[in-house]
This record gives C-alpha cells, sequence and structure tokens, in this order.
C-alpha cells in the first residue's frame, strides 16, 4: 500500500538532512516530501519573528498546496513540536502522526521550561546563544560525540558543516495537547537505541514516548542522525509505523 510522507526536521537542519530517506520510500513505492522550516534557505526569515505558529502554519499550507491527504507526518528531534501543531490544525488530512526520536510536548508548560531541566552541563555548554537567545548554535564536538557518533568522520564533518543556526522562540509557545489527544489520531513513535543526544537514551523512550496514547513502537539501532547513519532502516521503519 503506497503513503504520502511529509518529512519535517528538527534543529540546526533542513529538508536536505531527508534525503536518503526520502529516496529509499520512493523505492518501497511511497510518496515523501520535505521542507525547510522558516529561519534557514530555502525560506528565509528573521529569528525574531519566528514562533509555533510560523512553523505549523507553513507545514500545513504545503500539505493544503498539494492537496495531500491521509498524511503519514513525521518529525525528527524538535519537529516533534511542529508535526504535533500541524494535526491540530489540519487532523482531517493526517493520517498518522511519528515521531522519530522526537520531542513530545508537555500537557502543562513549554518545551522551553523542559530544556532547562534536560539540559546536562555538556549540552548546556555546547548550546551557544545568538541574539540574547533568539538563536541557537550547537558546538561541532558535542554534535560529533552525542548526536552522529555512529556515523564516520566524514559524515560528522559533512552534516556538521550544513548545520545553521536555530530559532529559539517556538519553545517557549504551548501546546495544547489535551485538544491534540482528543483528536484521537494514531500516533508512532521511532526509538534509537543509543540516542545520547540529551546523555540518557531512556528520555525519548520511554520519557517523551510515554506522553502519547498508545503509539505504536519501532526500534533502530543508532543514535540522534538516524536519518544519515540508517537511513534505510529509518525508511522501513517510517513504513512499518504507517501501517500501525
Amino acid at each position: 500500500m503506497s503513503e504520502t510522507f511529509v518529512l519535517v526536521h528538527g534543529a540546526w537542519h533542513g529538508a536536505w538532512c531527508w534525503t536518503a530517506v526520502m529516496a529509499e520510500l520512493e523505492r518501497m513505492g511511497h510518496r515523501a516530501y520535505a521542507l525547510d522550516l522558516p529561519g534557514r534557505w530555502s525560506h528565509p526569515m528573521p529569528h525574531a519573528q519566528i514562533n509555533r505558529h510560523v512553523w505549523v502554519d507553513t507545514v500545513a499550507k504545503f500539505v493544503e498546496d498539494r492537496d495531500l491527504r491521509n498524511v503519514v507526518i513525521a518529525g525528527h528531534s524538535l519537529g516533534g513540536l511542529t508535526i504535533t501543531g500541524v494535526a491540530l490544525k489540519i487532523p482531517e488530512r493526517i493520517k498518522r502522526v511519528v515521531y522519530a526520536t522526537a520531542l513530545v510536548p508537555p500537557e502543562d508548560g513549554t518545551l522551553g521550561d523542559e530544556f532547562q531541566k534536560m539540559l546536562t552541563p555538556a549540552l548546556a555548554a555546547a548550546m551557544q546563544p545568538l541574539n540574547g537567545g533568539i538563536s541557537m548554535t550547537l558546538d561541532a564536538t558535542y554534535f560529533r560525540s552525542n548526536f552522529i557518533q555512529d556515523g564516520s568522520r566524514d559524515l560528522q564533518d559533512f552534516v556538521a558543516a550544513a548545520m545553521v543556526p536555530e530559532a529559539m522562540l517556538p519553545t517557549n509557545d504551548p501546546v495544547p495537547m489535551k485538544d491534540f489527544h482528543a483528536l484521537g489520531l494514531p500516533t508512532g513513535y521511532l526509538v534509537c537505541e543509543d540516542d545520547v543526544a540529551f546523555g540518557d537514551p531512556k528520555l525519548w523512550h520511554p520519557g517523551f514516548s510515554s506522553r502519547l496514547r498508545n503509539p505504536t513502537i519501532r526500534t533502530i539501532p543508532g543514535g540522534h542522525e538516524l536519518m544519515f547513519t540508517q537511513p534505510v532502516a529509518t525508511a522501513h521503519a517510517l513504513a512499518e509505523l504507517a501501517l500501525g
């Protein structure tokens, strides 16, 4: 059965990060799309103007402009914030919401509030604020050791060189998670066994995954940058999650 995937990137990344995963999904007979969120390459915007709604509206418009339906929307890392909002905005077009080692917003408070509790001293030192904290960069050394530690040095250098500063204001916007749960949309969570981006792999699963209601779970080996180090396994796991 052919599925329609819309893939949403996380912090410091862009649509380009999904290239290999999209190629594999298409080889499997599916349709796959990815887009740049505002604040980077094809969609430049001052970070001071970006909030969660800007990201959500951009993805929703992308889906509507192409009249995509029964969409499996998948988000990586910080992309979990965006896909949750997209599901709330256009639920009639969404088949399933898949979190690929992604953040799931809390029912109370914001992800921005939680970051202060989640940051290890090493990660806090690696994240460098710009413009008074409106944007954030990630130190390449920490990225290599904790985000893409299962990739070759050449791959690590390639991805690190392509990353851009990320807008942080969207993390300060609360998400109406009770309304999201009330939609009753099926959800899935893709677990990376060795994801130590925040130190402890359990922060992702069962940490974030437990915030969903009866999600389908798939597990693959590897670290946080699954679309680079495990693109084929990622594509197949997404295809499995699409079926529930």
